[in-house]
């Protein structure tokens, strides 16, 4: 099996644990890594003959590893989730048309010692005998269950004329009742695939892409003396934010390490970071409350704006690691944060070696882009690199 290094999004697959299964005999040993990693697993299959037999395939690797695992068939990984609370499972599992997800509890990302077990009981899967197995149960309920939850988020009736967009067909016949019947404002919801991140289009506001989403809901989170969790990822003038409040933001990693706990249970629990249509519902639900629209409640926020560019080399995490004295760089759990008067970057490694992300923030644009052009010019000026761009 692949583990990807290609770009989605700023982040690279792998950090969500993205697979490429290369041949179907491998995945029952997969199965066997998973079972190590996590006693009880749930995992779903999108609606497609290919995806159903790769999951079948990862259940009975499971189960005869002596794992315990709950198939949830033509099931969203958002809907998993809701499974995986109800049957206590450690891990999710998603099989799509031709790449496997796995998420840690909660949809967040695997740990590192997580990551490292599967791998390993993958490389050799200990099986527990011919006449012995684990356990395996079908659970055909959790779409429905998934969708109440969702319509309990919902105020009533809908502050406005939703119409769902998304690429997967199983996705919309699940979403489209629960957010049809609106009045209002024509709003377009835009939900990625998998159904974990989302963008909203209004006449009034254009596109309010995935990053601005989740900081208007940390804000209004904050602003009711909550506090909230994110991504290390996103945006770090969500802390000024809380400042103002006298809130705080946890922030939960890509690579974690165990450090961020806290961070990680409370995004579980308000789970708008980890689920696109959790992430519309609450959008809907504080512009109701607040009687704030869109465009007001958009125009609250800090001044930030951002530019994210994947550099691309033969050996591009070195190459960091020896910029890192000429960039005054800190390290942290995902990689390396570059603070200047200008604004901050984030450079994040692929695990493979071959690929750096950065992501940069600063006061207006024109910022951003200078600083990420500055930080790619040094790690470009290493004669092992070649420039992406």
């Amino acid at each position: 099996m692949q583990w990807l290094t290609e770009e989605t999004g700023w982040l690279f697959p792998e950090d969500d644990a993205a697979l490429i299964p290369d041949s179907p005999e491998k995945l029952p040993a997969l199965g066997a890594g998973l079972a190590g990693a996590a006693g009880c697993i749930i995992a779903g299959s999108a609606d497609t003959d290919a995806a159903k037999a790769a999951a079948l395939l990862l259940c009975g690797g499971i189960a005869a590893a002596g794992g315990s695992v709950c198939y949830a068939p033509d099931c969203m990984p958002a809907a998993l989730q809701t499974g995986a609370a109800l049957h206590h499972c450690g891990m999710i599992v998603f099989c799509g048309g031709s790449r496997i997800r796995i998420f840690s509890r909660g949809l967040l990302p695997l740990t590192d010692a997580q990551l490292r077990t599967i791998r390993s009981g993958s490389a050799n899967p200990q099986w527990i005998g011919t006449t012995e197995c684990g356990r395996i149960i079908t659970d055909r309920t959790l779409t429905g269950i998934y969708t109440a939850q969702l319509r309990r988020r919902l105020p009533v009736p809908l502050p406005f004329r939703a119409e769902l967009r998304t690429a997967s067909p199983l996705l919309g016949m699940m979403l489209r009742p629960v957010f049809s019947g609106g009045r209002g404002a024509e709003l377009t919801l835009r939900i990625s695939q998998d159904g974990c991140r989302a963008s909203v289009y209004s006449a009034e506001t254009g596109w309010l892409f995935y990053e601005k989403l989740l900081m208007m809901c940390a804000q209004q989170y904050l602003r009711q003396g909550m506090d909230t969790a994110l991504p290390n990822w996103l945006p770090h003038t969500a802390e000024d934010m809380a400042a103002e409040y006298g809130r705080k933001v946890f922030r939960y990693a890509m690579h974690p390490d165990g450090s961020d706990t806290e961070a990680r249970q409370l995004a579980a629990a308000q789970r708008f970071t980890l689920d696109g249509a959790v992430l519309c519902a609450e959008i809907m639900r504080l512009s109701a409350e607040t009687g704030r629209s869109l465009r007001e409640w958009a125009a609250s926020l800090p001044e930030c704006h951002t530019v994210r560019r994947i550099l691309r080399t033969d050996a591009a995490a070195d190459a960091m690691l020896r910029s890192v004295p000429a960039l005054h760089a800190s390290a942290e759990t995902d990689g390396f944060r570059i603070k200047t008067e200008a604004g901050e970057a984030l450079l994040h490694p692929s695990r493979c070696g071959d690929a750096v992300s950065m992501l940069v923030e600063a006061r207006s644009t024109e910022a951003a882009s200078e600083l990420a052009g500055d930080i790619a010019s040094l790690l470009l000026s290493d004669r092992q690199c070649r420039s992406p761009f």
